[in-house]
């Protein structure tokens, strides 16, 4: 063989190797990330049963509760910006905001709409 196909075939053979490599990384981040994503499925599911249970049902027409762990001065700040920013509206719900797929779609969304501004 002459040396510039030693060369050439040493050349494929780490092409090849590097991209055996970075599909496996690829593949395992894929399946951390699923597995993350499925016990955090797991954990919301399990909170909003356990949570459901122990929640009494609301009367029609009662007066809002505020949640537990919230002090009421919050609700009352929260309540005065929510009305000086979009006027008087009736706030249905105050508490943690949901995680999900919404964010990662919002930040997609923004993305492409940078490239195509109108």
């Amino acid at each position: 063989m002459s040396e510039f196909s030693e060369s050439l075939s040493l050349v494929g053979v780490v092409y090849a190797l590097a991209f055996v490599i970075a599909m496996g990384a690829a593949l395992l981040i894929k399946l951390i990330v699923g597995a993350l994503a499925f016990s955090e499925r797991h954990a919301e599911a399990k909170a909003a049963a356990a949570s459901a249970a122990a929640a009494p049902a609301a009367r029609p027409g009662a007066a809002p509760v505020a949640a537990e762990g919230i002090p009421a001065h919050h609700l009352v700040a929260i309540a005065a910006a929510a009305h000086a920013m979009v006027g008087a509206h009736r706030i249905l719900h105050i508490g943690a905001a949901a995680s999900g797929r919404y964010w990662s779609t919002e930040g997609r969304l923004a993305q492409h709409n940078a490239h195509h501004p109108h």
